[in-house]
């Protein structure tokens, strides 16, 4: 199996409450913290990544993942498909992270496909830390 790796900036980190990241990652290794180029918004309980090269920067979480059961289940966490479908709410994609030690490393992560204009943005970038 090729290595995947999955990036992670809400509720599946590991010091996040709701049991997510127990459910899903807890399997998974953890690589270090990183950050990527975007942008998070507060939807509900949980935030909405966009991608974009030019804004400020998403704190996040970057994990091994040790099957391909489970991505497919970090899917059906995240109600996605891959290739997604325009009618959901994330999409799975894969970008270039450079972990906090230097590591690079191309990942997995979930962004927002929906209008954003009624989401409040979390101007931190660090949904733990608003």
């Amino acid at each position: 199996m090729p290595t995947d790796y999955i990036f992670v900036y809400g509720t599946l980190r590991r010091s996040c409450t709701t049991g997510a990241h127990q459910n899903y990652l807890a399997e998974a290794e953890f690589i270090d913290n990183a950050k990527i180029n975007g942008r998070l918004y507060q939807v509900s309980y949980y935030p909405a990544l966009v991608l974009d090269d030019s804004a400020g920067w998403v704190a996040g979480e970057v994990y091994r993942l040790t099957s391909p059961e489970q991505l497919k289940h970090l899917d059906t966490y995240e109600e996605c498909t891959y290739p997604s479908q325009p009618d959901q709410e994330y999409q799975r994609n894969k970008i270039d992270v450079v972990t906090e030690s230097g590591i690079e490393l191309s990942a997995w992560v979930y962004s927002y496909q929906r209008a954003i204009e009624d989401l409040e943005l979390i101007t931190s970038g660090d949904f733990l830390h608003p």
